[in-house]
């Protein structure tokens, strides 16, 4: 098990304790990945270039049974996949604990879990219901937030941190904790979550979002 942290731009802010293991048998990420694959031919997850280097963008998560613990688990693509067209079993990780107050995550798989690790698991900390949520980029629907009356966390907190985790937990309380929805993170450019009880549901939320925001642009 190791111990990594960091704080540069689109790697892992939070502390992750990680145990490797062999990769997940293609049944275990089957939906989600069925899932994944729509969100990156639609331009939602990929990569893009920085001066660092490409930095991928955008990840998926499914919440799974509990463990023998009795905690609640999920599966997530692993750090930096953002820019893979397709992923295997070796291209993702199981979230098995978490504490917001601390900012640790613990994990196990072929590679860490995805730097927003944290924010998914605020999400399925404060909505017991929901099974699925995915982290898009879209610079229309970031763009439109207002005009469209989407819900906006707030602009000073950066992304994959405590404080997002904590906001996205409070503004979700504010909105009488729904089962399905979209959150634009207004701290993270581009930056949307889209949560609900089954993946359609949370696609759903995403491409409808998406259609109007197009549909503003198209009329300016």
């Amino acid at each position: 098990m190791g111990v990594l942290e960091s704080d540069r731009e689109g790697v892992t802010k939070f502390r992750l304790r990680y145990t490797q293991t062999d990769a997940f048998p293609a049944p275990w990420i089957q939906t989600l990945d069925a899932w994944r694959r729509v969100l990156f031919d639609l331009g939602l997850i990929g990569e893009e270039p920085t001066e660092a280097g490409p930095i991928g963008f955008g990840n998926v998560s499914e919440k799974r049974a509990p463990g023998h613990d009795g905690r609640p688990r999920f599966l997530i693509t692993a750090t930096q996949t953002g820019g893979k067209p397709r992923l295997t079993g070796r291209d993702y990780s199981l979230v098995t604990d978490w504490d917001l107050a601390r900012n640790t995550v613990c994990a196990q798989g072929p590679a860490p879990p995805s730097s927003e690790s944290l924010t998914h698991a605020a999400l399925y900390t404060a909505l017991a219901p929901v099974r699925f949520v995915f982290h898009a980029h879209s610079p229309p629907i970031w763009a439109a937030a207002e005009r469209l009356g989407l819900t906006v966390t707030a602009r000073h907190i950066p992304y994959g941190t405590p404080a997002i985790a904590r906001e996205v937990q409070t503004v979700l309380t504010r909105l009488g904790s729904p089962r399905t929805g979209l959150l634009v993170m207004g701290g993270h450019r581009d930056g949307v979550l889209a949560f609900g009880e089954r993946p359609e549901d949370a696609a759903d939320a995403l491409t409808r979002a998406l259609a109007r925001a197009r549909a503003l642009s198209s009329d300016a």
